[in-house]
């Protein structure tokens, strides 16, 4: 691209009505379709504020939507001399695993997502761990001792949710029945909520009573469907308790936020490292939700469900991976 167009793609992605300084220039971030989606994209933007406003330093920004665009988009701050460039989810991974070969002295991170390079931080959660306590909480809240699961996709992170819930309810309910759906096979199921509407009644059907949604945008039909037939949803990466209350038993906490603020902070103080990081219930990377909005219904069981997460931080409790649950092959 012409240095011309490459100014003008640069100035575009500047925050408005704020004079740019030297240190702008060495921090960018790509978000996936829109930033304010309630989701991953939203809490990195969370992550990007925190450290706007303990540095007074910004950060360009871009969105895309295609995996050609995250390419253009990289290439493009990497020529403009921006040093640090951020993305968020595994679609990511080709983009950068392609790029990060072209700018070797180029730092980038990728969240949720992983590409083994030199010059490649790839941040990973524990999502089992998250996914073991909101299991506990299903157990210890279903009526009917039935008890569903919805997935978008059967890629690692979401079997790690899976996983963990699975013996999350198992430790709690024992006897449970547990129904495990899936939306797809490719990334758009994380926005099908026809398909998750239609799960979900298929899961009230069988005698559900709690499901667990982690499908992303998609999530959001499933707490809406267990709202409307009376029964609870169990949401997933941010806080939804707030969507239906009263029907949402709990989220199941991926902190994005965290993990963006981490990397730019990093860079900042030049302590930026190359590799894979976990963020667990130690790190503070995944939690439980827990607030007003459904204070009543975790009431009777937050005190089991803090002592597990302070076990699992501790290491005194371990959430089993995927490969080695036989319930969860």
């Amino acid at each position: 691209m012409p240095f011309l167009l490459i100014m003008l793609f640069v100035v575009a992605m500047a925050s408005p009505g704020r004079a740019e300084t030297p240190a702008d220039r060495q921090f960018a971030i790509i978000f996936n379709n829109t930033k304010t989606d309630g989701g991953f994209n939203e809490l990195a933007l969370r992550g990007l504020q925190r450290f706007k406003t303990e540095t007074g330093i910004d950060a360009r920004e871009n969105i895309i939507r295609t995996e050609e665009e995250s390419v253009r988009s990289m290439r493009n701050f990497a020529h403009y001399g921006i040093r640090n460039i951020l993305l968020i989810g595994f679609v990511n991974e080709g983009a950068v695993s392609t790029v990060a070969q072209e700018f070797p002295d180029v730092h980038f991170t990728l969240i949720d997502g992983r590409v083994d390079l030199p010059n490649v931080r790839s941040i990973l959660f524990r999502e089992d761990e998250a996914a073991y306590l909101v299991g506990m909480a299903a157990g210890l809240a279903s009526g009917s001792g039935t008890v569903g699961f919805i997935g978008a996709v059967p890629i690692p992170p979401i079997k790690r949710f899976e996983c963990g819930f699975v013996q999350g309810v198992m430790a709690t309910r024992p006897s449970a029945r547990l129904l495990r759906r899936f939306l797809g096979s490719d990334a758009n199921a994380f926005r099908d909520k026809d398909a998750a509407h239609s799960m979900t009644d298929q899961l009230i059907a069988e005698g559900a009573d709690v499901a667990f949604a982690a499908a992303g945008y998609a999530g959001t039909a499933v707490l809406e469907r267990m709202a409307a037939a009376g029964h609870l949803g169990i949401g997933v990466d941010t806080n939804q308790n707030v969507l239906f209350p009263g029907h949402v038993l709990t989220s199941a906490l991926k902190r994005v936020d965290v993990a963006a603020y981490l990397a730019l902070r990093d860079a900042h103080e030049g302590t930026w490292t190359a590799g894979v990081q976990h963020l667990g219930l130690a790190e503070r990377g995944v939690d439980w939700a827990r607030d007003e909005a459904n204070a009543s219904l975790v009431a009777g069981l937050a005190p089991r469900l803090e002592t597990a997460a302070a076990e699992i931080a501790g290491g005194r409790l371990a959430v089993q991976p995927a490969e080695l649950v036989e319930a969860c092959r």
